[in-house]
């Protein structure tokens, strides 16, 4: 066993970093830059770089868990991903509402909205649980993961924005069955991963609480 250094510490922690340049490579569905940098090592002796890494920018998207606790259902949904047609047999994946924060919107904000937009919910409550960078070594993606409590018993058969060339189909998944699709492999969608193993330790002990406060108002 080697000596107790801070740096063991199992939370992330701040790191001396200078940004000395930067460039967009492209503009796009999602913008591509290249940032130049650079930080202190992890021991604090020196300095590393300049380096160069190329990201995607994406910035502050929103993540939502639709729960009905009555009902005790998840809502997700299935559209079409290219991540998953270019890498998997399965073009038509599964997912949780989820979409980009417009410029100077609040997140809890674009997270009802998206949720409106993606599904046909409108939130009863909804809470911000954590956050999270689902890709840090190549996107500046930030997401605000929200839990929103909703009917599940209004599902549509579709949703999404038809400019935006969305195809969305709602799904009312019993909470079980969607933790055992993902404990079994059957999903793939790496924020629905994260959210259902969430969800399977605090879910429904959270939406109770966000209930209970929705009936005392």
């Amino acid at each position: 066993m080697t000596a107790s250094h801070y740096r063991d510490a199992l939370a992330d922690q701040p790191l001396d970093v200078e940004i000395t340049g930067r460039e967009r490579l492209k503009e796009g569905f999602r913008n591509f830059d290249a940032v130049t940098v650079k930080h202190e090592s992890l021991d604090g002796a020196s300095r590393i770089g300049p380096l160069r890494r190329e990201l995607l920018t994406t910035g502050s998207v929103v993540v939502v868990i639709p729960y009905d606790p009555a009902l005790d259902r998840i809502v997700v949904i299935r559209q079409f991903r290219i991540g998953h047609a270019l890498k998997t047999a399965n073009a038509a994946a599964l997912e949780l509402p989820a979409g980009v924060c417009d410029d100077g919107e609040e997140p809890e904000t674009s997270a009802r909205r998206e949720l409106l937009e993606e599904s046909g919910f409108e939130a009863k409550a909804v809470e911000k649980l954590f956050t999270m960078l689902p890709s840090p070594g190549l996107t500046d993606e930030y997401a605000h993961v929200y839990l929103a409590i909703v009917d599940a018993s209004e599902l549509k058969s579709a949703a999404g924005i038809a400019d935006e060339h969305e195809d969305i189909r709602p799904i009312a998944a019993p909470a079980d069955a969607l933790i055992e699709a993902v404990d079994g492999g059957r999903v793939e969608n790496g924020f629905l991963i994260a959210c259902t193993h969430w969800f399977a330790r605090h879910g429904r002990a959270r939406a109770a609480t966000l209930t209970a406060l929705l009936e005392a108002d």
